[in-house]
């Protein structure tokens, strides 16, 4: 199969056909239709221009100032943060905390978690008139997600996935996609890939890790695992993994293949990755902290300070004050207090000639450092 091919039976010929066909109702409901006349697969990724470089959902951190401080660095597509399905479904005051946006920041996809097909569609049908795509969250390895029977534990359970991926293609107006980790068996990790594509998933994103490589225990991504994929399937994909440096960027899209890269880690440290310029850890912060005032969210200074301790992780952990200035920063209750704390990291930084990043190498495995090893992505 090409990787830029349609199956005959593909379900994106099937809207074509009922969009293009003389047979259309002219009583049916507009939304009826509009869900009929949606773009699917590769056409919905060239309506929203084919997006290279993209900002991965993340829990509570791809909020909508960090992803407009990522576009203006470079990144195409954002993901929110993970939505979960059935809060946003029942709970009003779930629904105002954890999800914002403005018109300028798109392309954007709502990435749900959850385990009932039901209740993702009614979630999804909230906002579908707000975003670009809806993605199902199957990447997620924490145990908060093998209690909740969702992220990447539902890889276990594929007719589950393929069941939410039906009832969004079949109930949306918006495209179904979905955000998977690899298993251990490649052979099975195709299989699902393929049946996604024929529940009607308009696009994959594949980490190329197993569930169980997270946290100290993480090894470099299996991009060779991905790449397969890509090859198997005639949908766009994404990959993500291990993507530190634009050098990365560059060497995962021409190893796998695949139509894009999504980066959470990496831009965690560095939103200006996708722009493939140094940009001063500084000016980043201050930047960072001018939008989350200009869109301002329930939880933005709690959402600062983590953002300000990814940004300022490796001053934060040699400075000779970094003790007192932790605590300043964890102790700060608005945003000008966060910034006073991120100026006086910056002018001790100067002063004692410390690097500028190193979270995202926080989980190097010490015991073996000629291994190349980068922490997993959130989800």
């Amino acid at each position: 199969i090409s990787s830029q091919g349609v199956h005959a039976a593909h379900p994106a010929q099937r809207w074509s056909a009922m969009a293009e066909g003389p047979e259309d109702d002219p009583d049916e409901d507009p939304v009826t239709k509009r869900r009929k006349v949606r773009l699917r697969g590769y056409d919905w990724y060239r309506s929203i221009n084919s997006p290279r470089y993209v900002c991965a959902p993340m829990v509570v951190q791809s909020e909508l100032a960090f992803r407009m401080l990522c576009r203006e660095y470079g990144t195409e597509l954002c993901y929110t943060p993970m939505i979960h399905g059935r809060l946003f479904a029942e709970d009003p005051k779930y629904r105002v905390r954890n999800f914002s946006t403005v018109p300028e920041d798109r392309p954007l996809i709502a990435q749900f978690c959850g385990d009932d097909p039901h209740v993702l569609l009614e979630s999804a049908r909230l906002l579908e008139d707000r975003v670009d795509a809806v993605d199902l969250n199957c990447g997620c390895p924490q145990r908060i997600a093998k209690r909740g029977h969702y992220g990447a534990f539902l890889l276990e359970e594929p007719e589950i996935i393929c069941s939410v991926v039906r009832s969004w293609d079949q109930g949306l107006s918006v495209p179904g996609l979905v955000k998977m980790r690899k298993v251990p068996d490649l052979q099975a990790t195709l299989n699902l890939a393929q049946q996604l594509e024929q529940a009607g998933a308009s696009l994959l994103t594949v980490h190329g890790r197993t569930k169980e490589d997270k946290g100290h225990s993480v090894g470099a991504p299996d991009w060779a695992a991905v790449a397969a994929v890509k090859r198997h399937v005639s949908i766009p994909v994404l990959a993500n993994g291990g993507i530190e440096t634009f050098e990365d960027v560059e060497r995962c899209l021409a190893e796998t293949g695949c139509d894009g890269v999504m980066s959470a880690e990496g831009l965690l440290e560095n939103p200006a990755l996708f722009s493939g310029r140094h940009v001063p850890q500084d000016d980043m912060v201050r930047r960072y902290l001018e939008l989350a005032k200009q869109h301002q969210e329930p939880d933005s200074v709690k959402m600062a300070k983590t953002h300000c301790f990814q940004f300022l992780h490796a001053s934060l952990s040699a400075m000779d004050s970094a003790a007192e200035l932790r605590g300043q920063l964890g102790q700060s209750k608005s945003l000008e207090q966060i910034s006073a704390v991120a100026e006086e990291v910056a002018k001790r930084r100067l002063a004692e000639g410390l690097p500028e990043r190193g979270w995202y190498r926080r989980h190097r495995n010490r015991a073996n450092p000629e291994q190349e090893q980068a922490p997993a992505e959130e989800s």
